[in-house]
């Protein structure tokens, strides 16, 4: 008998090709013949498992190649003649991607084809300085010599699109989706999302109704004063460390911009700092109409030092006109552990203080 693989002519589908003891069959193999090289090498690997079934109904196939670095897989919804290749970062970002929507808070169900991206409705394609894939939900985008590919769907993807994807102004996706607050004061709650792009001062976010950045009129009240462009404080707190903590990580920001200076004398408009013990309250609060930062010791006292770092650090980002945003950055609605300003905060704050 003669393997059908050994005799297989690239880029010319055969009814069946055995090779490295799996079948590959129909629709998959369609596809597969599509990256064999003229001595019948495959640029995705040889097949390393057999067909298999895919999506919740069991009605797609997929088929593993090189070590699972690629797959190719297979809908009738998609295409009823021809599978569709997914390899390497952008495989990886597939198979991590679940269907739990960004604007709540359930778990993460399941991946793949089963998840909100669906099946994939091309194989990897060019894009300018990178890779993509489009998908039944959106695409996974792979900018060369990165770490990560990452997923745009919706109305940011949208609007990516219509900036002319990576060659426009925002540049390749830098950060996965992220939850946001639907308002500045949410406490608590996300009900938007947003993104970061490789841009490095770009951000798109959907379902937002007042961005969390923007320029100065739209901002928080703050504790700055604009003509030192100083923010003094004064008082004392048992949570002192964290304070510093935070006076740190933000003066690491705001250099040559803003500088925070703690004792100020008793003449000079200062923020003050002080603690407060109001059990069924806040953890800690900035409130820019009275000039106080606020830790609620019924609640500061049995947090880990994380958080109290981030409660410090947050209320900091608050003192200097920064409102809630998203999951991951400091100025999360939801307490978390996050000590930092990343990303996002630091867009925020050069985008309100640009002007000064």
């Amino acid at each position: 008998m003669i393997v059908a693989g050994l005799i297989s002519t690239p880029g010319v589908a055969n009814a069946d090709q055995f090779r490295n003891g799996q079948w590959i069959y129909g629709s998959i193999e369609r596809e597969f013949v599509r990256f064999l090289n003229p001595d019948n090498s495959s640029r995705i690997g040889e097949p390393n498992t057999g067909e298999l079934l895919a999506g919740s109904d069991q009605r797609g196939r997929w088929q593993a190649f090189g070590f699972d670095t690629n797959r190719i897989v297979w809908s009738p919804d998609v295409d009823q003649n021809r599978g569709r290749q997914v390899g390497g970062f952008i495989l990886q970002k597939w198979l991590t991607y679940g269907n739990r929507p960004p604007s709540t808070q359930q778990p993460v169900v399941s991946s793949d084809e089963r998840g909100r991206l669906g099946y994939p409705t091309t194989a990897e394609e060019q894009a300018i300085g990178g890779r993509y894939n489009n998908f039944q939900g959106g695409a996974i985008t792979y900018q060369n010599g990165a770490l990560s590919a990452y997923a745009t769907w919706g109305d940011i993807r949208n609007q990516w699109a219509q900036s002319g994807y990576e060659s426009g102004q925002y540049g390749f996706p830098s950060s996965n989706e992220l939850r946001c607050a639907q308002q500045p004061g949410s406490n608590g709650t996300f009900g938007a999302a947003g993104q970061l792009f490789k841009n490095g001062t770009k951000y798109i976010t959907s379902g937002v109704a007042t961005s969390f950045g923007g320029n100065p009129s739209n901002r928080y009240e703050h504790a700055v004063d604009t003509n030192t462009m100083q923010l003094p404080m004064r008082g004392t707190t048992k949570y002192q460390t964290n304070l510093d903590s935070g006076v740190n990580q933000w003066n690491s920001v705001t250099a040559g911009k803003i500088a925070i200076n703690q004792g100020a004398p008793a003449n000079v408009s200062a923020m003050e700092v002080r603690d407060v013990n109001i059990p069924g309250g806040y953890v800690g609060q900035f409130n820019g109409f009275t000039r106080t930062l606020s830790f609620n010791d019924a609640y500061m006292a049995s947090l880990s030092t994380q958080n109290r770092n981030h409660t410090a650090a947050h209320e900091l980002g608050h003192a200097l006109g920064l409102k809630h945003s998203c999951e991951t950055q400091l100025m999360t609605p939801i307490n978390s552990a996050v000590q930092i300003p990343n990303s996002l905060d630091r867009i925020v704050f050069n985008e309100i203080w640009a002007g000064f």
